[in-house]
C-alpha cells in the first residue's frame, strides 16, 4: 500500500530564535508530528522575506550567529527525516538591486516593478544562473543534504494573483529584455523583426508563440540540469525537487508553460520530485481542487509528487483586499485538505510553514492541526510493509 509522506517547509528561524528549541528538540518535535522530510532555508542559501518573514532581524543577529545549519541537518538525520536544502532561484531582490540589468521586461513594454514583496529575475541570465549554481554547490558540500529544493525556478510572474476569473492576457508576460530576446533569436533562429519589448511580444504572440514557449521551457530545464550536474560532482546521489505552479495544463490558456516556462513532461527529465503549491485559500479554490492538481502533475511527470497545504490564510489586505479571499482557514478546512490529499494518488503533503504550527502548539496550546497530520502518520505506520 502507498505510504504517504509528510513534509514541512521551514522558511524562517523561529524554532531557534523565538522558541529556543535545541537541534535535538526541534528534530524530535518534527518526528513526533510524523514529518518525514523538510524543505529548509539555511545561512548558505538565505531566503529573502516573502509571505514569510525569513530574514533575521538585527536585534537577533548575535543569537543567529550561534546557529549551525549542519547541526540541525544532522539532528534531523538521526530521527530519519530527509533534509532538502531550499533555494530561491529567481527571486533575489538584493541581486537585482546590485545589477539592475537583471530586471525583467514585460509584454506591456515596462520593466517589472515590485508586486508587494515579489520581483523576479529571468532564467535567461546566464551569469546570474552560474553564481546561484555555485552557491547551491557550496551548500551541498557543507550540508550534504538529501536533496535540493528549487523554489522560484520559473519565468517571472506573481501567480498568486491569478484568480479563477482571470485570463492569461490580464497579466504581463516576462521577459522581453534585450539580452533575452537576442538569446532567443540566436538559439532558435526565429528572426524577430524588432527589439521594442511590447512590439516584440505582439509579434511573437502572432508568429512564433510555440517556438517562444518551447524555448522558455527548455531554458528552465537547462537551468535545473546545470544545477543538478554541478551538485552531483560534490554529492553523486543528490536529488532535485521543483517548486511547481498549481495550474493545470489548460488553465489560463496554458499559462504554466507559456508564461512561467514549466512544462511538466520535459521537466521530468531533470526533476526527481515535484512539490505543487496547492494553496487553495490563496487561489480561492475548494479543498477538492487540491489533489486534482497534484494528480495531474504526477500523471504527466511519472515522478514523486507532493502537495503543499496552508496552515493559515494569507493575502488578505493591501493589494489583495479586492480579491476577497477567505479571511479564515479553520481547523476543519485544514483537515479536509489533508484528507483530500491523503485519499488521492499523490505521494505526500507539505505544510506551509512550520512556524505557523509552532505558534499554535507552543503559544496557543492548540494541537488540532498537528493532530490532523499526525493521524496521517499513524495510519502510514499502521500499513503493512
Amino acid at each position: 500500500m502507498r505510504k504517504i509522506e509528510i513534509g514541512m517547509k521551514i522558511y524562517d528561524n523561529d524554532w531557534f530564535l523565538k522558541y529556543d528549541l535545541s537541534y535535538k528538540e526541534a528534530a524530535r518535535c518534527l518526528r513526533d508530528w510524523g514529518v518525514t522530510f523538510v524543505l529548509a532555508q539555511s545561512r548558505f542559501l538565505p531566503m529573502p522575506d516573502s509571505a514569510v518573514k525569513s530574514e533575521v532581524p538585527p536585534e537577533l543577529a548575535d543569537l543567529y550567529a550561534t546557529y549551525d545549519d549542519r547541526k540541525f541537518r544532522d539532528a534531523l538525520a538521526k530521527e530519519g527525516i530527509e533534509y532538502w536544502a531550499a533555494v530561491c532561484m529567481f527571486f533575489d531582490p538584493k541581486a537585482l538591486d546590485a545589477d539592475p540589468s537583471l530586471r525583467p521586461v514585460g509584454s506591456d513594454g515596462r520593466p517589472m516593478g515590485k508586486i508587494d514583496w515579489y520581483v523576479g529575475i529571468s532564467p535567461s541570465m546566464e551569469g546570474f544562473v552560474s553564481n546561484k549554481t555555485a552557491a547551491i554547490e557550496r551548500a551541498v558540500r557543507e550540508l550534504e543534504p538529501d536533496g535540493v529544493f528549487l523554489s522560484f525556478t520559473r519565468w517571472p510572474g506573481f501567480w498568486e494573483l491569478w484568480m479563477p476569473h482571470h485570463t492569461r492576457q490580464d497579466f504581463p508576460e516576462y521577459s522581453y529584455d534585450l539580452h533575452t530576446m537576442d538569446r532567443f533569436v540566436r538559439e532558435t533562429g526565429v528572426n524577430v523583426p524588432t527589439r521594442d519589448p511590447a512590439d516584440a511580444a505582439s509579434w511573437i504572440e502572432a508568429h512564433a508563440r510555440e517556438a517562444w514557449t518551447s524555448w522558455k521551457c527548455q531554458v528552465v530545464v537547462n537551468v535545473i540540469r546545470q544545477a543538478k550536474d554541478t551538485c552531483r560532482k560534490t554529492k553523486s546521489d543528490i536529488q532535485i525537487m521543483l517548486n511547481t505552479l498549481p495550474f493545470r495544463a489548460r488553465d489560463f490558456d496554458g499559462a504554466q508553460e507559456k508564461v512561467f516556462g514549466q512544462r511538466i513532461e520535459v521537466l521530468a527529465d531533470v526533476v526527481d520530485a515535484f512539490e505543487v503549491m496547492t494553496y487553495h485559500q490563496i487561489l480561492k479554490r475548494p479543498t477538492s481542487w487540491l489533489p486534482k492538481i497534484g494528480e495531474e502533475v504526477k500523471n504527466r511527470s511519472g515522478r514523486r509528487t507532493v502537495c503543499t497545504l496552508q496552515a493559515r490564510p494569507l493575502y488578505l489586505n493591501g493589494i489583495y483586499a479586492r480579491d476577497n479571499r477567505s479571511p479564515t482557514l479553520s481547523v476543519e478546512e485544514f483537515a479536509e485538505a489533508v484528507s483530500a490529499a491523503e485519499q488521492s494518488s499523490v505521494d505526500g503533503i507539505v505544510v506551509f510553514v512550520w512556524s505557523d504550527l509552532l505558534e499554535e502548539v507552543l503559544k496557543q496550546n492548540d494541537t488540532r492541526r498537528v493532530d490532523a497530520i499526525r493521524a496521517v502518520a499513524e495510519r502510514r505506520r499502521a500499513q503493512p510493509i
